[in-house]
């Protein structure tokens, strides 16, 4: 008997038997697109979580004053440039501060550094409106994306060349000539730059009235380096400081999602259970209802093997066809998962990254939030482990029905009413 007689045998059998098939089929169907939309969903955020990070810099860690009387001074810059495998070393202020202009009051972080070192924290940031404002520009700024160009259609954006007053608590006030926007950066990790507006680092110490920064940015010459400058440092300040370092968060995160995506695909795989089940019982229904068809076939000539192989090739079509059509269905749903809950997945925020505060400032300073937006993550090699395990799973539920209707004897099965 060819091969071709054998599949539109099996395809026949499952024509005659639309609703049980259906039903088989979409219980098998239900494994692979769990598995597809659940690992598609997560490795999406992994990779959407890289990314981000990766565009602030893996080698990059934040160094921040911590406990009492604990500072870092120019003195303290200089000590950490000369540490073996720093790269650049970047001192900061960072102020939760009022807004003011053109009539409008908000608030946002104030955050000053050397502008001309910002693409060393921010690999893909560039100005895309006016310029970047110099060292000796102490009364020029750079504004983030978001602040030019509000969410909220009932905040007025903040336009170029426009004065920003700059409030603090206990009345200090400093205006600003918004001398630049930056382009759009995203989630930031230590800072979100597009809520955030940029002045000079000698700015910030005039604004401050402190040579005391709220911290330093570490720049390691190279990933490997990242552990031994973080131990070099540890070693000089010990408890007086707390280490941020990108590579180690990632890798948490990486490691915290590598863990769900394990764990969500094994409860995925209980429906695999029950596909195998629901397809074993249906390929026994249909052994039983034609066992007369069986002893037909025996007496007619067809042997063990080719009722064997007749039965199995119907219980490796349900699989395969269940299983295509899951990983189409998971695939699909994998983007409305992430659509669901992507606008909860954030960094920092009231309760997450936080700064000391500042000698001026009596409140914790905490970094800003930013959704994060995320694609998931399809593969070839997914769609085709979920399409094979469905198959695989089709071929050893039918193998025992199968090998039970090959060993009936003519004779027995003719006299089955």
């Amino acid at each position: 008997m060819l091969i071709r007689d054998i599949f539109t045998f099996a395809f026949d059998a499952l024509k005659e038997r639309k609703l049980r098939a259906a039903l088989t089929i979409l219980g098998v169907a239900i494994g692979p697109a769990a598995i597809v939309a659940l690992i598609g969903a997560t490795e999406g955020f992994s990779h959407a979580v890289s990314a981000q990070f990766d565009k602030m810099g893996v080698t990059t860690m934040s160094v921040m004053p911590v406990g009492r009387g604990a500072t870092l001074t120019a003195t303290d810059v200089e000590t950490l440039q000369k540490i073996e495998g720093v790269k650049h070393v970047i001192p900061y202020y960072l102020v939760r501060a009022t807004l003011r202009y053109g009539g409008t009051t908000t608030s946002a972080y104030v955050v000053a550094l050397d502008l001309s070192k910002l693409d060393l924290l921010f690999s893909d940031i560039k100005v895309v409106s006016g310029s970047m404002p110099t060292s000796s520009e102490l009364t020029s700024a750079l504004i983030g994306f978001r602040l030019a160009n509000p969410a909220d259609p009932q905040t007025p954006p903040i336009q170029l060349y426009q004065v920003v007053t700059v409030s603090l608590q206990g009345g200090i006030s400093r205006s600003f000539l918004v001398k630049g926007v930056l382009s759009e950066f995203g989630v930031g990790l230590f800072i979100t730059p597009d809520d955030t507006i940029f002045i000079p680092l000698e700015s910030g110490r005039l604004l401050l009235g402190s040579t005391h920064y709220t911290g330093v940015f570490v720049i390691a010459s190279s990933r490997e380096a990242v552990n031994e400058v973080i131990n070099s440092i540890s070693s000089i300040y010990g408890n007086k400081v707390r280490i941020m370092a990108v590579s180690s968060i990632l890798s948490i995160i990486q490691s915290i999602t590598s863990s769900i995506s394990t764990i969500l695909a094994s409860i995925a795989s209980i429906s695999v259970v029950v596909a195998f089940m629901g397809i074993m019982t249906s390929m026994f229904t249909s052994v039983y209802e034609r066992i007369r068809e069986i002893g037909v076939a025996k007496a007619m000539g067809y042997t063990n093997n080719t009722i064997l192989l007749l039965f199995l090739t119907e219980a490796i079509l349900t699989g395969l066809i269940g299983g295509t059509i899951g990983s189409a269905v998971g695939a699909v749903f994998s983007h409305f998962l992430l659509l669901l809950f992507s606008g909860g997945i954030r960094f920092g925020g009231p309760e997450g990254f936080s700064h000391p505060p500042t000698t001026q400032q009596a409140m914790p300073i905490t970094l800003q939030t930013s959704t994060l937006q995320i694609t998931p993550v399809i593969t070839p090699q997914l769609i085709l482990l979920a399409i094979l395990m469905a198959t695989a799973v089709g071929a050893l539920a039918g193998l025992v029905p199968a090998w039970r209707a090959s060993r009936l004897t003519p004779v027995e099965a003719l006299r089955h009413e």
